[in-house]
C-alpha cells in the first residue's frame, strides 16, 4: 500500500505525500530485515524533502536513517545522520525530536564503550521527556537507562530503572516491540545476577510479544539471547539447534551482524559437545565474513578459537599458525588480554609438541601479562576503597553525633544502647573495609595473598608461649594480619622493585606504618585499636633506630615488638620480587644475631622455643605449619630436578590456584563496593526527611556544574525556606515542626521529581538542583512549589508557607557558588517581602 500511495503521490506532484510514503515504505523494509532497500527508500525521502521547506519531514527522514544505519552496523554514518537531526531539532524547537536523537546518540555512544557521555545524553533526554510529560518517550529512555547500568555492573540501579519503565510500558500505549524489549532486557539483568530460572521466563515472554509482530530482526536477537541462556546453562544441544535456526534465518534476510554471532555462538556449541572439526568449518565461515567486513576484534578472537579447535584436532602445525597471526594482530591492537590468550594458546601447542622451553616462556608471559591487567585493575580500584574508608569514618561521627543528640531527648539507658549497637555495626563495617584494603595490598606483592595470615599465625603463636590469654592470643591474630594495610598507598614502582631502593624510595617505603595507622585510626572496638598500634610500631627497633617514631625498648607496644619479629620471620622464609626464600634455620639465625638491636630479647626466644626448641627438623616443622606453602615454591624445587611430567602438573595446579585467587579477590571487591556504596548513601542522606543532606548537594552540585559547561545546558539552583517553622516548634513542639520538614520533603519530592533533586540542608533551609532549567521557565517551578505548599496544607499543616529563590547559569551565575548566593539572597528577598506583606494585615499570625 506505501508503494502505491508513492506512486500517487509522484502521479499528482504531491511531494509531501510522496516523501511520507517513502518513509513509510522505508519502515515496512526495516521491519521485514531488508536493511539495503530500507537505506534506499528512506534516503530518496529526505533528498525530496530537501528541495522544498519541509524541515520537519526531513528531520524525520534522518532520524530514520539513522535507525536503519545502526540496525545494519553501520555506526559512523548513523551517527553522522544523527548529528545533523539533532541540530535540525534543536534550530526548530522540537524538544521531543531532540531527546530522541539524545537517545540515538547514548546507543551509539554505548556501542563504543562510552559508557559516561551515553548516560549523560539519556539523563538530558530523560528530563526533556518528563518535562513534556511523554510517558511514551520516558518509558523507552528509562529502558535505555537500565540497560547501560547493567553492562557497568550497577544492577540494584539497572533494576530499579527497568520496572519504572515495566509499569510505565504497561500503562501506556507501547508497541510489542518496545514491551518485548524490555522483558527481553530484564531477561539478559538477571542472566548478569545468575538467576537463570527468571531469565529464562523473562525471554520467553519477550518472544512471545514480539511474535505478535512481524519484525524478525528483533525475534531473531531474543533467540540469540535464548541460545546464549542455554550455553550458559550447560544444555549444548538446545543452545546449538537454537543458533542454527538463527543462522539459516539471518542468511536469507541478509542480517551480517546477527549472522556473524550466531555462527559464533553456533560453534561455541559444537566445540562443547566434541565436534571440533564441525566447529572449524563454522569458524572459518565466520572468519572470512569478518575479514571481508573489516572487524579486526572479531577476526582476533575467531583466530583464538581457531587455534583451540585445531588443538583439539591434534593439528598442531596449523594451531601454531593461528596462535602467531592472533599475536601479531592483539598486540598491533594493543589488547593485552587477547595478547596473553594467544601466548596461552601457543604454550599449549608447543606443550603438546614436546618443546617444553618455547612452552615456559609464553607460559610465563601469559602470567606475566594476566597480572599486568589484573595490577591495572587493582590499582583502579584502589584509590576507590581509600576513599570508601574515609566516607565510612565520616559516617561514623555523623551517627554517632546524632545519637549523642538523642540522648537528649531519650533516655539515657536506652539511647546508651543504641549507641553501642549502632558502634558495633560501624566497626564491624571498618573492620571488613580494612580486611579487603588488607588483601588488596597483599596481593600485590604476595601472590597467593598468604602473607598476613602467616604473620597473624606466628604472632599468635609467639604471644602464647610468652603466656598472653586465649582471647588476647586471638585478637592479636586478626590485627596482625593488618599489620601492612598501609602498603595499598605505596606505588608498584616501589613496592615490587626487585633492586635495591633509592634513598627517597625508601623513605616513601616508610610511610606505610603512618598511611597504615591512619586508615585504622578511629576505630573502637579492640582488634582495631590493637591493629592501628602494630601498624604504627612494627618497624620500630628495640635499639631505638627504627621508624617512623625512633622509639626504643618497653617504650615500643608489646604487640609490635611481637608482629616485628613474626612478620620478619616470615619474610625471610618466602620468596619476594626483590629476595631469595631463606631457608627456617636461616631465618631463625637472623633473628638471633638481631636480638638485643632490632628485636626484643624476650620475644626471639620467645620465637626460638615455638620454631626452633623442637623433637623434629626446625623445617618440616615450618612445613608442617605451613601446609598451604606457595605453588611457586614448588615450582622452583621441581625445576631443580623433578621429571617433565611432574613439572607439567604443577604448573597445571599453580594456574588453578591463581584462578582461585582471582575469583576469591573479585568477590571481595563486589562485597567491599556493595559495603562502601551503603555508607556512601548514608553520609550523603538527611536522616529526618530521607532526602540528600547539605555534602549531598554541595558534591552534586559541584559535578552538575562542570557538567552544564561542557556540555553546554543551563542549570538552576532552587534555594527555599519554611517560613512557619520556628512558630510551629514554639506552639505545639518540635514533633510537630519535624512532621511538617517530613511532609513538605514528600511534596517537593512529588512536584519536583521529574525536574531535579531536592535536599535539605539544614534546620528549615531547602534546596533543588534543576538542570535544563533556566529563568524562562519561573513562572512554572513557582507554580511547582505552590502546588507543593498545597499538599503540605492539605495534611494538616494549613498556616505552611514558603520564600523561595531560583538562580540560574550560565545567563546569571557562572560557578556553583555564585548560584548558592544569588538564589539565597533572592530567597530571603522573597521571605522579607512575605513578612512586610503580612506585616500589613495584623489581623494574620507572625513567623
Amino acid at each position: 500500500m506505501a508503494q502505491e500511495a508513492r506512486t500517487l503521490a509522484q502521479a499528482h506532484q504531491a511531494l509531501s505525500l510522496e516523501v511520507q510514503a517513502a518513509f513509510t515504505l522505508a519502515r515496512a523494509l526495516l521491519s521485514l530485515g531488508q536493511l539495503g532497500e530500507a537505506v534506499q527508500m528512506a534516503q530518496a525521502g529526505v533528498e525530496l524533502a530537501s528541495t522544498f521547506d519541509e524541515s520537519t519531514l526531513r528531520l524525520e527522514g534522518l532520524r530514520l536513517l539513522a535507525t536503519i544505519l545502526r540496525e545494519q552496523g553501520d555506526l559512523n554514518q548513523a551517527s553522522s545522520y544523527l548529528e545533523e537531526a539533532a541540530l535540525l531539532a534543536q534550530q526548530a524547537n522540537l524538544p521531543a525530536a531532540e531527546a530522541d536523537c539524545l537517545n540515538q546518540q547514548a546507543g551509539i555512544h554505548h556501542s563504543k564503550a562510552e559508557y559516561a557521555q551515553a548516560l549523560d545524553k539519556l539523563t538530558k533526554a530523560l528530563t526533556l521527556v518528563r518535562i513534556q510529560g511523554n510517558r511514551v518517550a520516558e518509558a523507552n529512555v528509562l529502558n535505555n537507562i537500565g540497560i547501560l547500568r547493567t553492562e557497568l555492573g550497577q544492577y540494584p540501579l539497572a533494576l530499579e530503572a527497568f520496572l519504572e519503565a515495566y509499569q510505565l510500558y504497561r500503562h501506556e500505549e507501547h508497541s510489542p516491540r518496545n514491551r518485548a524489549g524490555n522483558l527481553a532486557s530484564i531477561g539478559n539483568l538477571y542472566m548478569e545476577m545468575g538467576n537463570f530460572e527468571q531469565a529464562d521466563r523473562y525471554y520467553e515472554l519477550a518472544l512471545a510479544e514480539i511474535r505478535r509482530t512481524q519484525e524478525r530482526f528483533i525475534e531473531l536477537q531474543i533467540l540469540q539471547l535464548i541460545a546464549e541462556l542455554a550455553f550458559k546453562r550447560q544444555d549444548y544441544p538446545r543452545a546449538r539447534d537454537t543458533y542454527h535456526g538463527v543462522v539459516v534465518a539471518s542468511r536469507e534476510l541478509g542480517l551480517e551482524r546477527i549472522l556473524l554471532t550466531s555462527l559464533e555462538g553456533l560453534a561455541k556449541a559444537q566445540m562443547a559437545l566434541g565436534e571440533p572439526q564441525v566447529a572449524t568449518q563454522t569458524l572459518l565461515e565466520v572468519l572470512e565474513l569478518a575479514r571481508s567486513k573489516g572487524w579486526r576484534a572479531t577476526v582476533l578472537d575467531v583466530l583464538l578459537s581457531l587455534g583451540e579447535a585445531s588443538i583439539e584436532l591434534k593439528d598442531l602445525h596449523q594451531a601454531q599458525v593461528y596462535g602467531l597471526e592472533a599475536l601479531e594482530l592483539s598486540r598491533q591492537a594493543e589488547r593485552k588480554r587477547s595478547t596473553y590468550l594467544a601466548h596461552r594458546l601457543l604454550a599449549r601447542v608447543h606443550r603438546a609438541s614436546g618443546e617444553y622451553l618455547q612452552a615456559i616462556e609464553h607460559l610465563e608471559e601469559y602470567h606475566r601479562l594476566e597480572r599486568e591487567v589484573f595490577n591495572e585493575e587493582s590499582e583502579r580500584q584502589r584509590q576507590t576503597l581509600m576513599n570508601q574508608l574515609e566516607l565510612e569514618r565520616v559516617r561514623n561521627e555523623a551517627e554517632n553525633l546524632r545519637l549523642r543528640t538523642e540522648l537528649e531527648r531519650q533516655a539515657r539507658e536506652e539511647a546508651q544502647a543504641k549507641v553501642f549497637q549502632r558502634t558495633q555495626e560501624l566497626e564491624f563495617a571498618q573492620l571488613e573495609i580494612v580486611s579487603r584494603l588488607a588483601l588488596a595490598a597483599e596481593f600485590r606483592d604476595d601472590a597467593t595473598g598468604e602473607h598476613t595470615y602467616r604473620v597473624g599465625r606466628n604472632a599468635a603463636m609467639i604471644a602464647k608461649e610468652l603466656g598472653w590469654p586465649q582471647h588476647e592470643v586471638e585478637t592479636l591474630r586478626l590485627a596482625a594480619r593488618l599489620h601492612d594495610v598501609g602498603k595499598i598507598g605505596i606505588p608498584d614502582a616501589i613496592l615490587l622493585k626487585r633492586d635495591r631502593l633509592t634513598v627517597g624510595e625508601y623513605e616513601l617505603m616508610k610511610d606505610h606504618t603512618t598511611i597504615g595507622a591512619r586508615i585504622l585510626s578511629g576505630g573502637r572496638s579492640k582488634i582495631l585499636r590493637l591493629a592501628e598500634e602494630i601498624a604504627l610500631s612494627h618497624h620500630e627497633h628495640f635499639d631505638g633506630s627504627g621508624y617512623p617514631r625512633g622509639l626504643a625498648g618497653d617504650s615500643i607496644p608489646m604487640s609490635g615488638r611481637i608482629v616485628a619479629v613474626a612478620d620478619v620471620l616470615d619474610a625471610l622464609t618466602h620468596e619476594r620480587p626483590y629476595k631469595r626464600a631463606w631457608s627456617v634455620a636461616e631465618a631463625l639465625a637472623e633473628i638471633k644475631r638481631q636480638s638485643g638491636r632490632q628485636f626484643d630479647p624476650t620475644v626471639v626466644e620467645a620465637c626460638l622455643a615455638v620454631f626452633a626448641e623442637v623433637t623434629v627438623d626446625v623445617e618440616e616443622h615450618m612445613q608442617r605449619l605451613d601446609s598451604d606453602l606457595s605453588l611457586s615454591v614448588q615450582l622452583e624445587k621441581a625445576q631443580l630436578g623433578w621429571a617433565d611430567e611432574e613439572i607439567e602438573l604443577l604448573k597445571q595446579n599453580f594456574e588453578q590456584l591463581l584462578a582461585e585467587r582471582t575469583r576469591e579477590l573479585e568477590q571481595a571487591r563486589r562485597e567491599a563496593q556493595v559495603l562502601a556504596r551503603r555508607m556512601e548513601l548514608m553520609a550523603h542522606t538527611d536522616v529526618l526527611t530521607g532526602l540528600g543532606n547539605r555534602r549531598a548537594f554541595e558534591s552534586d552540585l559541584e559535578s552538575e556544574v562542570a557538567r552544564a559547561q561542557r556540555v553546554g545546558y543551563s542549570l538552576s539552583v532552587l534555594a527555599l525556606d519554611v517560613d512557619t517553622l520556628k512558630q510551629l516548634n514554639d506552639t505545639e513542639g518540635h514533633e510537630r515542626g519535624d512532621a511538617l520538614l517530613r511532609t513538605f520533603a514528600q511534596a517537593m519530592q512529588e512536584c519536583f521529581f521529574e525536574l531535579g533533586r531536592v535536599y535539605r540542608i539544614g534546620g528549615d533551609e531547602y534546596a533543588a538542583i534543576l538542570p535544563y532549567v533556566d529563568a524562562r521557565h519561573q513562572a512554572k517551578i513557582l507554580g511547582r512549589i505552590e502546588t507543593a505548599i498545597l499538599n503540605t496544607k492539605s495534611q494538616g499543616f494549613p498556616t505552611a508557607s514558603v520564600s523561595s529563590g531560583m538562580a540560574s547559569m550560565p545567563d546569571e551565575a557562572t560557578s556553583d557558588g555564585d548560584l548558592v548566593r544569588l538564589s539565597d539572597q533572592r530567597m530571603y528577598q522573597d521571605k522579607l517581602e512575605r513578612r512586610r506583606a503580612r506585616e500589613a494585615k495584623p489581623d494574620r499570625p507572625h513567623d
